[in-house]
């Protein structure tokens, strides 16, 4: 069976790490310069999650200023006979290799061979292919472009098909393969990977989040707002805002309290909040939604109740009441309007 035709499993980060540091020791780099125009003909793994034009053409311009001279750059990584038909298949430096078309000069490509006794004896997959071509694109001294996150995020997105979540251990782990070696550049990762990826599920049901704000669409905008009007009345205050910044809710929150030339009499607090990221619902509806709604109801508690004048001169006191109004998550994308013929 070959490479290419296996069933998916999750790469053996152990093995990967291994193998790509005999890699970069030069274990397997070839003797002798190769061939661009048939290294050109090979396919190449995709790596990355896009090519990146500028650092194609970067590799172009460098190599021609030395007049073609090679020693900057880094040796494609090949799979000896790991394609359907017996054929190499390439699995590191296809901007490499790009790069050099481009240039005036380069008509070779240094090259480095795995050969097919030595992964098919490890059991490399195709997915473990690709976690090594990940692994040998961290930063480096010479012209290569280190992976972007975008790169890693669909490393992540991989992953969490094989049943791994994305705040595991085995992900994490696979991060620091990749060179990402501090915890919090790691969860910033993870945590755009899982946005990304609930963004995904949300768009393959014609659906995304819907946007309220600063940059959202006017009528996003008009519908929060029609929403702030109705709400508010003699009786009532009302704060709009994001779930992602409670600091700001209570400042403003606050704020309306205090204004008595607009609020006073006022004792009803009305919320109107929007979650614009799956993270802030997800944040909101754990526990930070819950502790949010604690803390102001206990700062609410603490201040002296509302004084209100009744026709007959009388006066009524009310304790000040929070009230919390979520806005829609989810808005159809507008395929549903796009007619194919």
């Amino acid at each position: 069976m070959t490479v290419t035709s296996e069933v998916k499993t999750a790469p053996r980060i152990d093995v990967c790490l291994s193998l790509a540091n005999r890699i970069l020791m030069g274990e397997f780099d070839s003797p002798e310069l190769e061939d661009l125009s048939s290294i050109m003909e090979l396919v190449f793994l995709q790596i990355r999650e896009q090519n990146i034009i500028e650092h194609i053409r970067s590799i172009a311009d460098k190599v021609d200023e030395v007049n073609g001279d090679l020693k900057n750059t880094d040796p494609v990584l090949l799979w000896e006979e790991a394609g359907e038909d017996g054929e190499d298949i390439g699995g590191d430096g296809n901007h490499t290799r790009q790069g050099l078309s481009q240039s005036k000069y380069a008509d070779k490509i240094k090259t480095r061979r795995v050969p097919k006794v030595i992964w098919k004896s490890l059991g490399i997959t195709i997915e473990e292919m690709v976690m090594i071509g990940t692994i040998l694109n961290k930063a480096s001294e010479k012209v290569k472009e280190c992976n972007s996150t975008g790169t890693l995020i669909k490393q992540l997105k991989e992953y969490k098909s094989f049943g791994y979540e994305f705040d595991s251990s085995y992900c994490h782990d696979a991060l620091k393969a990749f060179g990402i070696d501090t915890k919090k550049k790691r969860d910033a990762i993870i945590k755009k990977a899982k946005e990304d990826y609930l963004k995904d599920a949300a768009s393959a049901a014609g659906q995304k989040v819907k946007q309220y704000g600063q940059g959202a669409s006017d009528a996003n905008n008009d519908e929060l707002n029609s929403k702030v009007e109705r709400l508010r009345d003699s009786k009532t205050m009302v704060v709009k805002g994001s779930t992602g910044s409670t600091k700001n809710l209570e400042y403003k929150v606050i704020s309306e309290i205090i204004d008595k030339e607009v609020n006073a009499g006022k004792h009803k607090v009305a919320l109107v909040l929007y979650h614009n990221s799956f993270e802030n619902k997800e944040n909101w509806e754990s526990d930070e939604g819950s502790l949010f709604i604690n803390r102001m109801n206990t700062f609410l508690s603490m201040l002296q109740p509302v004084e209100a004048k009744l026709e007959d001169g009388g006066i009524v006191k009310y304790n000040y009441q929070l009230e919390v109004y979520i806005m829609d998550f989810l808005e159809n994308d507008g395929r549903e309007n796009i007619k194919t013929n």
